[in-house]
């Protein structure tokens, strides 16, 4: 009975459970939000992966918030992360779901800010190829009407800022159009180049990366 609920959840925002998440789990927790949904790990602190769809109505003219907070969500217990834990870190609090992709209403963007939603990034990716990428997303869903579905997350480890907070080795994003899918795989590096194509790799291999299994098309 639960199962068919979390799976209706999932559904009515389009998203597919892409790592078999659930309430049930410390390290792959199901945290369903109003405007994406997110595979948590309680142990490590961070995001598995984080999943949303994109169409023209979600962006709209509503400000940037720029108020991170914690996640007071999950179950006692869990990692929780501060805002101050990337403190003079030198890496950006980078969001999963960005913060523009929801901007038809106050209340989804200041959603976007939940420190559950960040990653750590060096500057160059964040402000380079990964912002570049969203914002080409934009364009089709704003300029061409597409509807969009999209997941990103975090892989491996280079390190801990000083808080502890795992710094991922790659960052990646799939992304689905009615025309084709991208895979994109960024190494969270500082000297990048700034055209996001240059990253893409086939699905396979970001499913063998991952450990994640992703739709074969935009249902």
């Amino acid at each position: 009975m639960l199962l068919n609920l979390v799976f209706s959840i999932l559904l009515s925002v389009g998203v597919p459970n892409i790592s078999g998440a659930s309430t049930a789990s410390t390290t792959n927790y199901l945290s369903v939000k109003k405007g994406y949904v997110m595979s948590y790990n309680g142990v490590e602190g961070r995001a598995n992966w984080v999943g949303w769809t994109l169409r023209a109505s979600d962006v709209g003219s509503v400000d940037r918030t720029n108020r991170f907070i914690q996640d007071e969500s999950f179950p006692r217990g869990f990692r929780i992360v501060d805002e101050r834990d990337y403190a003079h870190s030198g890496f950006d609090r980078g969001h999963l779901c960005n913060s523009e992709d929801r901007t038809s209403s106050y209340y989804l963007n200041e959603e976007t800010f939940l420190m559950s939603n960040m990653i750590p990034q060096t500057p160059e990716l964040n402000r380079g190829p990964f912002k570049f990428l969203e914002e080409y997303c934009r364009k089709l869903a704003v300029k061409r009407g597409q509807n969009l579905l999209i997941y990103t997350g975090g892989i491996g480890s280079k390190g801990r800022l000083g808080s502890g907070v795992i710094v991922p080795a790659y960052c990646w994003k799939v992304v689905y159009t009615p025309d084709r899918i991208w895979c994109i795989l960024f190494p969270n590096e500082r000297g990048l180049n700034k055209n996001w194509q240059t990253y893409s790799v086939p699905l396979e291999k970001l499913e063998k990366m991952t450990g994640f299994r992703f739709p074969r098309k935009l249902s």
